[in-house]
């Protein structure tokens, strides 16, 4: 390209679809066709890299956890109704903050983040991962939905509202400063749900997804330990009365999770906060 230019191939620069001479820039060429005249001449264009994360850990038992050269963190909201009579939960809303290191395309790390967040609330409400567990039956240890006619995901209405957030902080280790984007967003959804539930009536719900036939059992529980006195669950009775006017109907309510995300191969975590 250089040749073509008239100068030294080191003051070739590419630039808004064009490439031309570093020191005069009336001497250019449309990028699309100074590839082609690369390729003419040196067949296909092609280059290899590779990069490696710095070294982190030691040499001892436990040393590679938590090696990863740089964390994503991300804190939910979800606002939550829950059918105190049905036992139904309804997320309305969530807000999803990510910190992805630099957010290279913003409009792609929101569709990830908005994707994440879709994909924890859906294992909150209605996914749930069942076997057969008889070794007698030959479908022993089969799912028992094999197949998205059997396996129960959120359509376009049933999901909720979603915001996405962008925070950004640039990481020296990842390129132009980005770090993650993709799976860390999962996780605070969760955690996000189960506050908000509690916020609204009080029970702390631990397994998912979330049904409503769980919902009534803690309910009912939670009923019965007041009744026979013990309404010590929480362990902070402020708390509690100031949420009494909810727990008495249909709750709605708002929760929140804070979580980070290791990118690089670390474990992901995420939980109440």
């Amino acid at each position: 390209m250089g040749e073509h230019l008239g100068c030294a191939a080191g003051d070739v620069m590419l630039a808004d679809g064009w490439a031309f001479d570093r020191a005069d820039g009336e001497s250019r060429i449309d990028s699309t066709a100074a590839f082609q005249l690369a390729e003419a001449k040196f067949e296909t264009l092609a280059a290899t890299g590779s990069y490696n994360t710095p070294e982190r850990g030691g040499d001892y038992r436990g040393g590679t956890i938590g090696a990863s050269p740089a964390y994503s963190f991300t804190a939910h909201v979800a606002e939550v109704e829950v059918d105190q009579e049905t036992g139904e939960i309804k997320v309305h809303k969530v807000w999803a903050a990510h910190d992805c290191g630099r957010a290279i395309s913003p409009v792609q790390v929101e569709g990830q983040i908005e994707g994440s967040t879709y994909m924890g609330v859906a294992e909150v409400t209605l996914e749930s991962h069942e076997v057969y567990e008889d070794n007698a039956l030959p479908e022993a240890g089969l799912h028992r939905r094999p197949s998205l006619l059997e396996y129960t995901i959120p359509t376009s209405l049933d999901t909720p509202e979603l915001e996405a957030l962008i925070v950004e902080s640039i990481d020296p280790e990842g390129p132009y400063g980005a770090k993650e984007a993709g799976e860390g967003p999962l996780h605070g959804s969760l955690p996000a749900v189960a506050n908000a539930i509690f916020d609204a009536c009080g029970i702390w719900l631990t397994e998912l997804p979330f049904t409503p036939a769980k919902v009534l059992a803690a309910l009912r529980e939670k009923r019965e330990r007041e009744e026979a006195g013990d309404a010590s669950d929480t362990g902070n009775g402020a708390r509690d009365g100031a949420r009494d006017g909810a727990r008495d109907g249909d709750g709605r309510a708002s929760g929140g999770s804070g979580g980070s995300d290791g990118s690089g191969g670390a474990p992901d975590g995420g939980g109440p906060a």
